[in-house]
């Protein structure tokens, strides 16, 4: 069979148009009137590919084209699988991948979610094909984030291969390159990051200009994440403990164990060398009943990273669990795997106070609580104390003493 290539560019051209709402179709199928796509659909490459069953992208914003089956397709159907496919690209899919380690063996679970999560975004526009399942119909909540409904689709891993031998959707939706796809460097030319990112604002401005400031849905929440981006808390926390430990660890003493390299040339004078001892850490945690124990486990997890890299992991850290009273646990190198006890109230002058009792003293204490506790009425002397302050999104966290270093975190939307 041969098909006019440039019939099929045609087809694709009116099936743009009809996304944004230029040359409408009566009826049901009338053209969806989203023009703030307009800019992103037309920088797409076409690569025609027999080697793709519909049409795909890579992580590069080119777009893989089966001249067939666009030949055989109304505007409509390619226009609703056009913009599924620009919305892997305009969510950074790929690049999210990467960074939750998706590869080949779990790449259809990914594709999966963020397909639902595409489904949930566009269906209020009339754009979704009906092969997106919503997040409703796979069982995952309206509001979970990508990366949970990823961990949620797991167990039905092997299910949802065969869904993706049927229908993939390209490297643009999990980072996993394709043998179809074409080199970064070859034939058509690749949108770089930096092109990328511009694009993606330039969508979100437009989305907002064509909203007329309606922050309501998927897309909205998305251009709130581009527009006005906000610092993960994840990162703020590491950076405040990080701070704490290195500034201790700066402080150092002067000792004769170690003589130092320059007393060869003081003439017989032995010069004490400086020792930087390791920073010993303690940490707190708030074991009431209003503390998300999701999100305590997250906080918690962060700090592990952090210690492992800080080379706190060999002496490990104390950790106190505390309500009412505190309840010390052993010295561990996984604050995550040791249990905590409690479940009453919360004071938190007797978890610090229980810090600073151990031996030997710590010289950081990390707090994670909800904020709803009394706390000392003095800074402790030679002491960092860094809080991670638990809520969800849009809460009005408790204040805390200006002495701590503060640092809220709080679940995903």
């Amino acid at each position: 069979m041969t098909i006019d290539h440039s019939a099929v560019s045609a087809t694709l051209t009116a099936a743009k148009l009809w996304v944004i709402g230029v040359n409408a179709t009566p009826g049901k199928d009338s053209a969806r009137n989203q023009p703030y796509l307009a800019v992103a659909l037309f920088s797409l490459p076409t690569v025609f590919s027999d080697q793709v069953r519909r049409m795909t992208v890579d992580r590069h914003w080119r777009l893989y084209v089966n001249p067939e089956w666009v030949a055989a397709k109304p505007v409509p159907v390619v226009g609703r699988e056009l913009a599924h496919l620009l919305w892997h690209l305009l969510a950074d899919h790929s690049g999210r991948a990467a960074s939750v380690g998706v590869s080949q063996p779990t790449s259809a679970v990914w594709t999966a979610a963020a397909d639902a999560a595409i489904a949930d975004v566009i269906d209020v526009t009339g754009l979704r094909p009906r092969r997106l399942t919503d997040a409703n119909k796979l069982g995952l909540p309206y509001d979970g984030t990508l990366e949970e409904h990823f961990a949620a689709l797991m167990p039905r891993r092997e299910a949802l291969e065969l869904r993706a031998r049927k229908f993939d959707c390209g490297s643009g939706a999990d980072g996993i390159d394709r043998d179809h796809e074409l080199a970064p460097d070859a034939g058509t030319p690749p949108l770089s990051r930096l092109a990328a990112s511009a694009l993606r604002r330039q969508v979100a401005i437009e989305f907002r200009t064509h909203s007329r400031g309606d922050g309501r849905g998927g897309a909205a929440r998305w251009a709130t994440t581009i527009l006005d981006p906000t610092t993960a808390w994840e990162s703020l926390l590491a950076n405040a403990v990080r701070r704490a430990v290195t500034t201790v660890s700066g402080r150092g003493d002067y000792t004769y164990r170690r003589p130092s390299r320059r007393s060869t040339i003081a003439q017989g004078v032995i010069l004490p060398g400086q020792h930087r001892p390791v920073p010993q850490l303690a940490v707190v945690v708030d074991t009431s009943a209003s503390v998300n124990d999701t999100l305590l486990g997250r906080a918690l997890g962060e700090v592990d990273s952090l210690i492992m890299s800080l080379g706190l992991g060999e002496p490990g850290v104390t950790l106190i669990s505390v309500d009412t009273v505190a309840h010390v646990t052993r010295r561990v190198r996984r604050v995550r795997d040791a249990a905590v006890a409690g479940a009453g109230g919360t004071d938190m002058r007797v978890g610090i106070g229980a810090a600073l009792e151990q031996k030997p003293r710590p010289e950081v204490v990390v707090v994670f609580t909800d904020g709803y506790t009394p706390w000392p009425d003095a800074p402790p002397s030679g002491v960092s104390v860094v809080v991670a302050l638990l809520g969800a999104h849009g809460q009005s966290l408790p204040p805390t003493p200006d002495w701590v270093s503060r640092v809220e975190c709080r679940a995903d939307r």
